[in-house]
């Protein structure tokens, strides 16, 4: 079966096929029914989904807006879950520097990982929707916001320095949503662990038994990179934890380019070009561009150069041409011999170190060269 129009919970584009059918499932696998209850819990065809475009495994019905009201399923009893996660939760702290730094805990469940966190040396702040849950980490005298991790309500007492979801991603209708929710949230320096159930896992061993309706989306490795990727997240490492049940994101907030002061910046080079090019020309010097390329052609054009005498290119096909908009003539390096100039300024920043070779070597060029940059360098007077 392939639903053509369905769209894909992690690529947003249409078009899922049938991966796994499964008639007669729990509809609900965390509740646990009193004597007087049996029966109350209906059985489910559960069908799983895999994108044919990016393969993403998932399911495409939601649970309700409050499913996880009263939703508890804790591990904290395990011996072997309590050693892990204080294993995990230490290297985490200490790795990323966030001893007596702030970090939320978001689907803190019981809280039991907050204390792992706080033995650590971290400041662990959580953020829950079940209220049995927070009821829990409240009792234990741990700071606990009720709600989700949502863009539009980002979580409370914000910015954080680091944040740690474990077991959480997976149920989630909307990872981006979620994810972009967290990142709303963090610092610019922030760090992470994002923790789900290992997609490998149950390939490599053939465990139907872990797809049930509680759990929506199924993360590989690469799925998971790719999710953490496209909400603003670097993955500094990927691992299987918990004997390979477990696909372990460490992630830092990725710094978008900086383009607060980028129009300031740019007038100030052109600026400085301009300058460089008149002071040039009242000194006397003729003045060569290095660089017909696309940076040699942008400088020129939006600083309005008109003193250039010629553009120098090795490119043969370039040669006895015109630069656009400037209209500066295109010629080899052997015309520095045949109509010298005073100053060359070099715009092929990517071929920089050749371009000085040929120069100051074979060229035996005596005069000024300057590079372009956030300041024009001057390399030989």
């Amino acid at each position: 079966m392939t639903l053509s129009s369905q769209i894909c919970r992690l690529c947003l584009r249409p078009g899922l096929s049938l991966f796994l059918e499964l008639p007669n499932s729990a509809g609900n696998i965390s509740r646990m029914l009193m004597k007087h209850e049996i029966g109350m819990i209906a059985t489910v065809d559960l069908r799983v989904f895999e994108c044919l475009r990016c393969g993403f495994v998932q399911l495409i019905e939601n649970l309700g807006a409050t499913f996880y009201d009263d939703y508890l399923m804790t591990t904290s009893h395990s011996k072997q879950m309590q050693d892990f996660q204080r294993t995990q939760a230490t290297g985490f702290v200490a790795h990323y520097g966030l001893r007596g730094r702030r970090v939320v805990d978001v689907g803190c469940g019981d809280g039991t990982y907050m204390m792992s966190l706080a033995e650590a040396g971290a400041i662990a702040v959580g953020i829950e929707p079940s209220r049995r849950f927070r009821e829990l980490a409240l009792s234990r005298g741990l700071r606990v916001f009720p709600g989700y991790a949502q863009v539009e309500s980002p979580i409370p007492d914000g910015p954080y320095d680091g944040f740690v979801t474990r077991q959480v991603l997976e149920h989630v209708p909307n990872p981006h949503d979620f994810l972009q929710g967290i990142r709303t949230s963090l610092t610019g320096d922030a760090a992470g662990l994002v923790e789900v159930p290992s997609l490998e896992q149950a390939l490599e061993h053939h465990r139907f038994y872990d797809f049930f309706p509680d759990h929506l989306n199924y993360f590989s490795q690469r799925t998971l990179r790719v999710a953490l990727e496209m909400n603003g997240f670097i993955v500094d490492d990927l691992e299987r934890g918990m004997n390979g049940e477990y696909n372990v994101a460490s992630v830092r907030v990725a710094m978008g380019a900086d383009q607060s002061r980028l129009q300031e910046h740019t007038n100030r080079i052109v600026a400085d070009l301009r300058k460089f090019l008149a002071n040039e020309q009242q000194a006397g010097r003729r003045v060569a561009v290095w660089g017909s390329g696309g940076k040699g052609v942008s400088a020129m054009s939006i600083s309005q150069a008109t003193t250039v005498a010629y553009v120098i290119d090795t490119d043969p096909h370039k040669h006895d041409r015109y630069t656009p908009v400037t209209h500066f003539r295109i010629v080899s390096p052997e015309t520095l011999r045949s109509d010298p100039v005073d100053t060359v300024l070099v715009t092929a920043l990517a071929y920089r170190q050749e371009i000085l070779h040929q120069l100051l070597g074979p060229l035996g060029f005596q005069g000024k060269v300057a590079v372009l940059g956030p300041q024009i360098e001057t390399i030989k007077p």
